[in-house]
């Protein structure tokens, strides 16, 4: 358990110093074009790429490289595990190469399936950034292979910090932007691939990894990962299903709708990618460990701890958001181009966001326990449930609520989401504790509301003098209250997160 606090805690901070230089590029974006054209054009463009290529591969490759890149080391050794290695990036290069010139010839009818509502300028301008964008699919396919390799080998700080040359060299194209011209921002982003890729292999080599150019497309892992990828792959493509058909249902409304949405997301991944990601990150290797034993028991333990402390986490936060969503928006994006108009729209999506904040959370590490049983179907089926629902729901709240009603819509299907997944798990491991799982939820729901409470009236009087500060103080206020609430009530995992803090401060 030491070991995995101590992992949990390396990529906790890691990721605190790469979200922050993240949230910087976000805000650099947001001073230099608002919510307009231009961002609504690059958005789009690099949305497109990320859900039609990037991530459906990407999580692909981490959930079945790890498995069996650990398999074949330890039954066959190093060495042919590093070959296994290089032949997966050999045969994912060609892949991507192949599916990028494709996507260069059909980029104007891809644009248009992802942006309907685009016309004129915003087309022909996200068309042109969308073709430039498009070679970088290889550089983060193979980004991703030489990640799963270094958390295999426990190296989470620096798969952790991994954004940050990705997100420096984004920031200094959003500034050349403005005096060379917009393409810049679509070449400067290949470039921070790149650059994010380089980043890792002195580490990978550093850790015994050897580069070999072999292509065997009948290897038997290659044909094992081959056949795991499917469902892994339908599973991942409905989730993305649910990004794209957000953001096409943005491009019908108003100019800057979507870029609203995408900044308001981009906050809500913010928590999930802190705090949610970096307990999934160490514990999935547990899980899979638990599960080859054949532990039900401590598999069981294990995956109720992670989600109290999933919500303990998540609650307040959630809340939080949801009740100071304006001066949060605010504080972080209002200057230059970002005006008070785009600031209050992003806040009323940021606040309804926040409703499925937990849920989405919850669902990361369930959807981890399955992948752990080598069951890829129910999170596949679970996707698929998320993408109907996401649809009915956008298509119904978006009459009234307008780009509101996406992110809510969104927060819907997470919960819609874990509760089948709760469901399905227990139909496969048996019972667990489940009244653990409601009790948390009960109690950390309670304490946030005490907090609420607080925070608006500390917010209320010192944001008078200052936003910044008032923001700063009633959230480090709230903070104390729930957490002394928490340890009154006795909340199932508050000594988990405790050990985890007492981990960072001794190291």
């Amino acid at each position: 358990m030491s070991k995995i606090l101590k992992s949990a805690s390396i990529l906790f901070i890691a990721t605190i110093i790469s979200k922050i230089v993240g949230f910087l590029r976000d805000l650099v974006i947001g001073y230099v074009y608002g919510i307009g054209v231009i961002s609504d054009s690059y958005l789009m463009a690099l949305n497109i790429i990320t859900v039609a290529f990037i991530s459906l591969l990407c999580v692909a490759i981490q959930s079945t490289y790890m498995p069996i890149y650990t398999s074949i080391e330890e039954k066959s050794g190093k060495e042919k595990a590093l070959k296994f290695t290089s032949n997966v990036i050999n045969i994912i290069f060609i892949i991507s190469l192949i599916v990028s010139i494709l996507g260069w010839i059909f980029t104007e009818p891809l644009v248009k399936l992802f942006a309907t509502g685009f016309e004129g300028e915003r087309l022909k301008l996200t068309i042109q950034l969308t073709r430039i964008i498009l070679f970088s699919v290889g550089l983060v396919c193979i980004t991703y292979v030489l990640k799963a390799y270094l958390e295999i080998h426990d190296y989470f700080l620096i798969t952790g910090i991994m954004p940050l040359p990705y997100n420096i060299s984004i920031i200094i194209s959003v500034l050349l932007s403005r005096v060379l011209g917009v393409e810049i921002l679509a070449y400067g982003t290949v470039f921070a691939f790149f650059i994010q890729m380089i980043f890792l292999i002195p580490f990978c080599c550093k850790k015994g990894f050897r580069y070999k150019l072999n292509i065997d497309l009948f290897d038997k892992n290659i044909k094992k990962m081959a056949l795991a990828i499917g469902p892994v792959l339908i599973g991942a493509s409905a989730y993305q299903i649910n990004s794209l058909v957000d953001k096409n249902l943005s491009s019908f409304l108003v100019t800057g709708s979507l870029s609203a949405l995408n900044y308001a997301y981009k906050l809500n991944m913010f928590v999930t990618g802190l705090f949610v990601a970096s307990i999934t990150a160490v514990i999935y290797p547990v899980f899979s460990k638990l599960s080859s034993r054949n532990d039900l028991r401590k598999l069981k333990i294990t995956f109720c701890k992670s989600i109290n402390s999933v919500i303990l986490i998540i609650m307040p936060i959630s809340i939080g958001a949801f009740i100071l969503s304006k001066p949060i928006v605010k504080v972080l994006f209002e200057r230059g181009a970002f005006d008070e108009s785009a600031t209050i729209i992003t806040a009323q999506v940021l606040s309804c966001y926040a409703i499925g904040m937990v849920a989405a959370g919850m669902r990361d590490v369930a959807v981890r326990v399955f992948y752990s049983l080598e069951d890829t179907k129910i999170p596949m089926k679970n996707s698929i449930l998320c993408v109907i629902s996401n649809i009915l729901l956008s298509l119904i709240l978006i009459r009234t609520m307008k780009v509101s009603g996406l992110a809510l819509g969104s927060s819907i299907s997470a919960i819609i989401a874990i509760c089948f997944l709760l469901f399905n798990l227990r139909k496969k491991i048996g019972k667990f504790n489940a009244m653990s799982i409601l009790m948390t939820l009960f109690k950390t729901f309670l304490a946030s509301c005490v907090m609420a409470i607080t925070v608006l009236k500390i917010f209320a009087k010192i944001s008078l003098i200052s936003e910044f500060l008032g923001l700063i103080v009633s959230v480090s206020m709230g903070a104390i209250v729930y957490s002394i609430i928490v340890l009154i009530l006795k909340v199932d995992s508050t000594d988990y997160i405790i050990d985890i803090i007492k981990s960072k401060i001794a190291k």
